[in-house]
């Protein structure tokens, strides 16, 4: 049986980034939709943001770091939203079954290092604890060096599913001070806008449960396992202009 897709609607807007203007075309789900369907629509905008971000650093003859076979950062510990976490739960469920075995056990095998380590429970809480707390444990995270359970010869493996935050992660020096958390030698691509906090903010506005929203992407696959996530339904177009309104500050 052929399953009937949703229509979609066309959004066109203006973004202004930095001293230029963008014009961005989207799709949304023209039905009452739960926030997981506009997923794919953050993350094709949160591409072209990127996109134009390199083109402006290009043009100014600097050279982008990061490319295919550079795992550098992925060892790094990654916050994704509660949107996200299920999403990619969803990711792993689908994939053929020997494949979702070997990145099922490197979930197990990361989340027995970190809990040898004495850190799950510190990095369970994360979202509730201050900045400087949580700058303090993510460098004790990666300590460990454990690679993300996505990770395959140094390329991600779920790329076109990859968080918003790993999207958003480009810098212009040297691999190597990625590779060792060089805090002082690292030159992050500065964003003229970041999608992240407004994906937050919108895991927590579909959740009928209260959350903070998001959570170490180690941690998605169990809580992902957990009872089932009461959500809120909205139209697509609605959620849409909820995200961007919070993205850029203004009513949308």
């Amino acid at each position: 049986m052929k399953t009937k897709k949703k229509s979609m609607i066309s959004a066109d807007f203006d973004l202004k980034l930095g001293e230029n203007v963008v014009s961005l075309s989207s799709s949304v789900p023209n039905a009452r939709v739960t926030a997981l369907a506009l997923l794919p629509t953050y993350q094709i905008l949160t591409d072209k943001i990127v996109s134009h971000a390199i083109e402006q650093y290009e043009s100014s003859e600097r050279t982008i770091s990061c490319k295919a076979g550079c795992g550098a950062c992925c060892a790094q510990p990654v916050p994704v939203s509660t949107l996200e976490a299920e999403h990619l739960a969803k990711v792993v469920q689908k994939m053929p079954i020997s494949k979702q075995a070997k990145v099922r056990d490197k979930f197990s095998e990361s989340l027995a290092a970190i809990k040898a380590a004495g850190l799950e429970k510190s990095l369970k809480e994360l979202p509730n604890l201050p900045p400087e707390q949580r700058i303090a444990l993510g460098k004790q995270y990666f300590s460990l060096k454990l690679d993300c359970p996505f990770l395959e010869n140094q390329s991600c493996s779920i790329y076109q599913d990859r968080p918003l935050e790993c999207r958003e992660y480009l810098v212009t020096s040297d691999p190597q001070h990625c590779a060792d958390l060089n805090d002082k030698e690292i030159k992050h691509i500065k964003l003229q806008m970041s999608l992240v906090p407004a994906i937050v903010k919108q895991s927590q506005e579909s959740q009928i449960t209260q959350s903070k929203g998001w959570m170490l992407m180690l941690f998605c696959l169990d809580w992902a396992k957990k009872k089932p996530i009461k959500v809120r339904k909205k139209h697509g177009k609605l959620w849409f202009q909820s995200f961007m309104s919070e993205a850029t500050g203004r009513d949308i």
